[in-house]
């Protein structure tokens, strides 16, 4: 079909939905994930799945992975701006290190793979995972207008969100109807660090094994969630989605990383999302 290359924003998404279903190939570029960031891709998505005679249950299996996928790269930009942030902060603390030259410092260690890691030690993830979870809070208060946030409340998001712009993070999402599946490819401007590819990669062998053994939704218990992984509750949703569709998440989902930007590649066949019996 037309693979034409058309530009909308926001509500104009909506607006042509049904032109747009009738393309093969989708390009999103997102600054976050508000509540109409995730109505405008519910709609795409749906749209898709109707298209392609997707089951109902298979369909809420697919988006929630989707919805698991983006807000994890989400939380990874903001995580690694509150890293690189602290990072300069310890660079610079001392008064030894010219703001100009702790900037070069900074861009060679976050290039460089084993120093980034060695880094992130020094930083103490806990912190910036803790800096994290009350970047996303507030932000969801916000956009609730359910609660009133204090002044200090206020100047910390507008702190966060001028050194959100100053690194320029983003995110992308591909969404490709194939012959035989529908591919996604979600990828962010930022690397995972080597210890949490390792545990990501150790707790999603350790849920296969369970799901070999028809315990899959066995890993969800408090014994076996690793809560040092930054990502690994919702990784392991996308993944206990893909059982729930009988299918191996280590073939149709993977990870990867480079020295800026995070990779994630979602690969689910139209004849599993077609199936009418679980």
């Amino acid at each position: 079909m037309g693979n034409e290359k058309i530009k909308y924003k926001g509500t104009e998404i909506i607006e042509n939905l049904d032109e747009l279903i009738q393309k093969d190939y989708f390009h999103f570029e997102l600054k976050g994930l508000t509540k109409s960031t995730r109505d405008i891709v519910n709609e795409v998505v749906q749209g898709i799945l109707n298209r392609v005679g997707a089951n109902p249950l298979t369909s809420f299996h697919l988006f929630s992975g989707l919805m698991e996928a983006l807000l994890n790269a989400v939380k990874a930009n903001t995580r690694f701006v509150i890293f690189q942030d602290e990072l300069l902060n310890k660079l610079t603390a001392q008064g030894q290190t010219p703001e100009e030259e702790a900037e070069e410092l900074l861009d060679i260690i976050l290039e460089t793979e084993p120093l980034r890691d060695a880094m992130q030690r020094y930083i103490v993830p806990d912190k910036i995972k803790k800096v994290v979870q009350k970047i996303l809070t507030l932000s969801d208060k916000k956009r609730s207008k359910k609660h009133n946030l204090s002044i200090d409340e206020k100047e910390f998001l507008n702190i966060v969100r001028e050194k959100v712009k100053k690194y320029d993070l983003k995110i992308s999402m591909k969404i490709e109807i194939r012959p035989t599946s529908v591919y996604i490819r979600i990828r962010n401007d930022s690397p995972i660090m080597g210890m949490d590819l390792n545990r990501i990669r150790k707790s999603r062998e350790r849920h296969a094994e369970l799901a070999k053994q028809g315990n899959s939704a066995e890993f969800f218990r408090p014994d076996f969630l690793d809560e040092k992984e930054s990502a690994g509750f919702g990784i392991a949703m996308i993944d206990e989605g893909f059982y729930n569709l009988g299918l191996d998440p280590l073939e149709c989902f993977d990870i990867q990383t480079s020295k800026k930007t995070t990779t994630v590649y979602l690969n689910y066949p139209l004849e599993a999302l077609q199936k009418m019996e679980f």
